[in-house]
């Protein structure tokens, strides 16, 4: 189930959406009735990502509301059975419903679940600081300026002191560039703007990340051109 599971996430990284979800999808029906809590939560959290991304594209609501969906099971298969999974598995679930929420513009309910994972998970310090990236965005959106700025400057900071050749830590620090970019564009700090982002799109041309190429390319476009972040 492992490697299942790992090739439906790189057939979604390599941005094959259909072939990831029919493997998602067959890794759901065969986990449901086994009781592999953990499975079911790397599962749905998987889905979830591919209908976040969706509905990017196309801002349907239909793939904001099954990204919602999965998410929410995601959160209530943990909630169920706390008691039988460790604080990492709990910390992903958190993660998954927090950043569907935020998605949606529910910052605060959001917020609470971010807090929550980072309280509660066993991840290493560049995990953290993925998480940490998460609230400091969150906290922008609630206002807080100055604290967010301070805690995306702190998640990268803890994100680069990981291994720089694995592509998890390099997806959280092009993603953490991105955020802190895209709040400098907004507070018409461009040339710190422009900084972040061609850090961000300089490692995901160079170390092949699709995804966040074509999104680190659409805020530079944007942040050239003068124009404040999204």
């Amino acid at each position: 189930m492992e490697e299942r599971l790992s090739r439906a996430n790189q057939l979604r990284e390599d941005e094959k959406y259909d072939e990831s979800m029919r493997e998602y999808t067959a890794a759901l029906v065969d986990l449901v009735d086994t009781g592999d809590w953990q499975g079911l939560i790397h599962c749905l959290g998987g889905q979830t990502l591919i209908y976040k991304i969706l509905a990017g594209k196309s801002n349907s609501p239909v793939y904001k509301g099954l990204m919602l969906s999965f998410a929410k099971e995601t959160y209530e298969i943990a909630e169920q059975y706390k008691d039988e999974l460790d604080g990492y598995i709990l910390g992903i679930a958190y993660r998954v419903y927090g950043d569907a929420l935020h998605t949606v513009g529910e910052s605060e309910d959001a917020l609470v679940q971010f807090q929550n994972a980072l309280s509660i998970t066993s991840a290493d310090i560049p995990e953290k600081g993925m998480l940490k990236a998460h609230i400091g965005d969150i906290k922008y959106s609630l206002g807080e300026k100055e604290v967010a700025i301070s805690l995306l400057s702190e998640a990268i900071s803890d994100i680069k002191s990981g291994d720089q050749n694995s592509y998890n830590i390099l997806v959280w620090e092009t993603g953490a560039l991105n955020k802190l970019a895209n709040i400098y564009s907004k507070e018409g700090e461009m040339q710190k703007a422009l900084t972040c982002v061609q850090e961000a799109l300089a490692i995901s041309k160079s170390r092949k990340l699709p995804i966040r190429e074509k999104e680190s390319q659409k805020l530079f476009d944007k942040i050239s051109s003068g124009q404040t972040g999204s």
